[in-house]
């Protein structure tokens, strides 16, 4: 993942490859996911002309951030992935790092899409010249046979981000949690959510952060249109 902020973006090293292949999982159900985990144009301050073909959306529950994204739009048949990204307290240099802790992660994927796999990684951010380094996490993954929402659960403990102590301060790093599926039905607006537990994160009663993404046809010259 590239890090939000001009300063640091320039600052970290990303491993070639790094997340874009999709580091394994242990214990995870199916493929690694297809896709770049890099996240798209994200508005933050001032809201901004942005548009890359995501959704993106930011919450923060206790003292852990959550970044949430996936495609506006999928073609019947294709692979996806919708990611959300763990941070321990500011997306920026901070004195100390909030010693804190995901425990588990649902989501709940617009109609229209089969669940294929999930991969959970921890990356660790370090500066230039140095190389960050991304490393697969444990995890359990269970579907709910009624509501097809998919539980990505960490074992004892929880996962922790990783943080790079620097001579600016600290720069947490990021628990990426990436869910593959693909589309098998037209839709016009599916809607996904995520919520998750973990380090004094209140109860949430709904989806903690949501986005839309449409089904559409196979382009075959121009004609189709969605059912």
């Amino acid at each position: 993942m590239m890090r939000r902020g001009a300063s640091i973006l320039a600052a970290v090293a990303v491993a070639a490859g790094g997340l874009a292949v999709g580091a394994g999982t242990a214990n995870a159900t199916g493929s690694s996911g297809p896709g770049s985990s890099a996240p798209p144009c994200a508005p933050e301050g001032a809201q901004l002309a942005c548009d890359d073909g995501q959704f993106y959306e930011v919450e923060k529950a206790g003292n852990i951030r959550l970044a949430y994204h996936g495609p506006d739009e999928a073609v019947l048949g294709q692979e996806i992935a919708f990611t959300s990204e763990f941070e321990a307290g500011d997306s920026d240099y901070q004195d100390v790092q909030p010693e804190v802790a995901i425990a588990s992660v649902t989501h709940h994927a617009p109609r229209g899409f089969e669940f294929t796999g999930a991969t959970v990684t921890a990356a660790k951010y370090e500066l230039y010249p140095a190389t960050s380094v991304f490393t697969p996490l444990e995890a359990t993954v269970v579907v709910d046979p009624v509501t097809g929402d998919v539980t990505v659960t960490a074992p004892a403990g929880g996962w922790a981000a990783p943080k790079t102590e620097t001579n600016n301060g600290i720069l947490t790093g990021t628990v990426v949690v990436k869910l593959a599926y693909k589309a098998t039905e037209l839709v016009s607006d599916g809607t996904s959510g995520v919520t998750f537990t973990g380090t004094d994160v209140p109860a949430s009663e709904g989806w903690m952060a949501a986005g839309t993404t449409k089904v559409v046809p196979v382009d075959l010259g121009g004609f189709g249109s969605l059912s």
